[in-house]
């Protein structure tokens, strides 16, 4: 398929995201953040915005080492000053203080993180947008009336931890005035684990972000909210690598969420893969902007691909089949 085509194939998914889900207005001044290897998903969104007769400024920032790391202070400033702020970087931003500044200045933002032209054209975006977000709420508001949750999984998956007044989010590609930001692909409800009170294992065996598609599971042990032990194949003693050059807080269990979308599929890019229904994840790192207090320079998802979730005295999810009569 030539240049050209793919324009073409993601211009609808661009102009929905675009006019639908941030609601851009004519004369807003709207910054589209890109890279150079998501240039491409950048340049389309800033094409649809400019058909909305936007002000549309785009800037090409240098790739991040991690995800969680710090834009430069240029695109700092410059979200916090945009009316909406579109972040199509190959490493998120979502859990940075210049994310979090943007958002009380009252910027509207738009997370594309890792999303690439194939991922614009099929799989998660293809789906029912309005289903999805009845979905994704209804999940959304049975972690937050949660007290606790334990997960466990047939690959070796055994973690408990409580939730009493751990807000979730609805991330269902919509923006929330309350969050500050969409994410796309869209399909979510995250939150942060209750700082302190994780215990038990978790095995990542989909994939993680820094790391890729695994190779191998990676597992993590856990004590009182941080990751003590971290074993498998050469991808865990990456993991360990990056967690002894983060400091301690790269070890904090900053989140657990709920994949929704069933169009969703394991593809090995974060950005689609813990969306996929029946999926959770769980981040170590920054919580802030999840709610948290524990701030870190890194936050790094990784997915569990057939879990089981208890919610209280609730069965949510079934060895990696979300419960729809719960919530449809």
């Amino acid at each position: 398929m030539t240049q050209d085509l793919v324009d073409l194939e993601m211009s609808s998914a661009s102009y929905a995201i675009v006019e639908q889900c941030l609601s851009v207005e004519p004369g807003e001044e709207v910054l589209v953040i890109t890279d150079p290897k998501t240039f491409g998903v950048g340049r389309s969104i800033a094409a649809a915005a400019n058909g909305l007769d936007a002000e549309v400024v785009t800037s090409v920032m240098p790739l991040l080492e991690s995800h969680g790391n710090e834009p430069l202070d240029t695109i700092a400033e410059s979200m916090a000053t945009a009316d909406v702020a579109f972040t199509c970087t190959t490493h998120a931003i979502t859990h940075t203080r210049a994310r979090l500044r943007a958002a009380r200045e009252g910027t509207r933002i738009g997370i594309l993180r890792g999303v690439t032209e194939e991922m614009m054209i099929e799989g998660a975006m293809t789906v029912d947008f309005e289903a999805l977000r009845r979905r994704t709420e209804a999940v959304c508001d049975l972690i937050t009336d949660a007290d606790s949750a334990h997960v466990t999984g047939d690959n070796g998956t055994d973690v408990k931890f409580e939730l009493d007044g751990c807000r979730s989010f609805s991330l269902d590609g919509y923006f929330h005035e309350e969050y500050g930001f969409a994410t796309l692909p869209p399909g979510e409800a995250p939150t942060h684990p209750k700082e302190g009170t994780a215990n038990g294992t978790i095995v990542v065996d989909v994939s993680m972000d820094n790391l890729g598609q695994l190779d191998a599971p990676v597992e993590l042990g856990l004590e009182d909210g941080f990751v003590t032990d971290v074993d498998g194949g050469a991808q865990a003693e990456e993991l360990a690598a990056i967690f002894d050059a983060n400091g301690k807080n790269a070890r904090n269990l900053a989140e657990f969420a709920i994949g929704t979308n069933p169009k969703a599929k394991l593809i090995g890019n974060l950005a689609e893969d813990k969306k996929r229904e029946g999926t959770v994840h769980f981040a170590v790192g920054d919580n802030e902007s999840l709610g948290g207090t524990t701030k870190s320079d890194i936050h790094l998802d990784g997915v569990i691909r057939r879990p089981t979730v208890r919610l209280d005295d609730t069965v949510v999810v079934k060895d990696g089949r979300l419960r729809r009569e719960l919530f449809d």
